[in-house]
């Protein structure tokens, strides 16, 4: 037996795939596939298509070698061959129905799937997570936080929804980027930073601690727009308005969370009650708006709010009530209520 006399098609490289030939037939095969670029091309295009059906075994029902037959019955095989082979995949791709990105990367690069692994944090508790390559990273309350269970390729990609700090481990052959909900993702080498990212907000705030930072975002043209951040520097986006605004703040009052702490120092009371209700998982109804008047500085253990509520009552006779589970107007709602007036 010889490729001479055999005519190899499409029909024996499926079978020389699944294994359904002789010892003769393998090695005529073999022998073919290298005797150029087009039979390698051939050959590899069907193996693509039959792990597809195989492996992924997306539709049990589906008799993959009648369909092969059928599309090879419409092929007119004295067109152009490169022509008749895409539509030969075409009509493949529609009877097998693998429209698939997923199972395309999984074929092409022949690697076992990609394995994820998500971590949530309740409203009022903080997690620290330690990712595969060595980095860490603690999550603030009511926080997501989704990475591969390793890290391939050149880059080290994780999704944050959130808030989260970030201590990077550096690594020049492979980027770390953090995703976000919205049109901003953070690029960095090595480099601790705080990034704020809660969808219902719609802003992402980045902080950087240290190291450095590059910002990639859509910006009001709706083109990409790159941004390299400064040590002690804070960027604010707004996913709505596409703009940006810089500051430099007080870092021990936005990191602090991580350590257990609450820190403020010269912290406006409009920011002080939106870093307690992460902490507390507490809504603050404010009866007075002279109340946001005030700023606050100190360094509280993040385990006790009434001891804060007390430090805001002898500072700046502001006066607190926890609001009776049994008198809200929303018993649903999991949050400690307290009225400020």
């Amino acid at each position: 037996m010889n490729a001479q006399k055999h005519i190899i098609d499409e029909q024996l490289l499926w079978n020389y795939f699944s294994g359904a030939i002789t010892p003769d037939q393998k090695t005529v095969i073999e022998s073919w596939i290298q005797e150029s670029e087009e039979n390698k091309k051939m050959a590899q295009d069907i193996e693509y298509i039959y792990f597809a059906t195989d492996t992924l075994n997306i539709i049990k029902s589906v008799d993959s070698t009648s369909a092969l037959k059928e599309v090879k019955e419409k092929i007119n095989r004295k067109r152009d061959y490169k022509h008749s082979f895409i539509f030969q995949l075409q009509r493949i791709a529609a009877i097998l129905i693998i429209p698939l990105l997923i199972s395309t990367i999984y074929l092409a690069t022949k690697k076992d799937p990609v394995e994820f692994i998500e971590i949530r944090t309740n409203p009022g508790m903080v997690a620290t997570v330690d990712l595969p390559d060595g980095s860490k990273v603690w999550l603030n309350s009511h926080s997501y936080l989704k990475h591969p269970k390793q890290f391939t390729g050149d880059t080290r990609d994780v999704e944050l929804e959130g808030e989260a700090y970030f201590s990077v481990k550096k690594d020049k052959s492979k980027r770390f980027i953090v995703n976000t909900p919205f049109d901003l993702k953070a690029e960095v080498l090595g480099t601790e930073f705080n990034m704020e990212a809660y969808r219902e907000s719609n802003k992402v705030i980045t902080t950087l601690v240290s190291g450095s930072v590059r910002l990639s975002f859509s910006n009001k043209e709706n083109t990409e727009e790159t941004l390299l951040m400064k040590p002690n520097e804070e960027i604010s986006y707004n996913s709505k308005t596409k703009g940006i605004s810089k500051n430099r703040p007080y870092l021990p009052t936005l990191t602090a969370w991580k350590d257990g702490l609450v820190i403020f120092r010269n912290t406006t009371f409009d920011e002080a009650l939106n870093i307690l209700n992460k902490r507390f998982n507490t809504e603050f109804i404010v009866k007075n708006d002279l109340l946001y008047e005030n700023s606050f500085t100190g360094t509280f253990d993040g385990q006790h709010l009434h001891l804060i509520l007390e430090h805001f009552r002898l500072s700046s006779g502001i006066q607190y009530k926890f609001v009776d589970p049994e008198t809200r107007s929303n018993k649903i709602s999991e949050k400690t209520i307290v009225e400020l007036y």
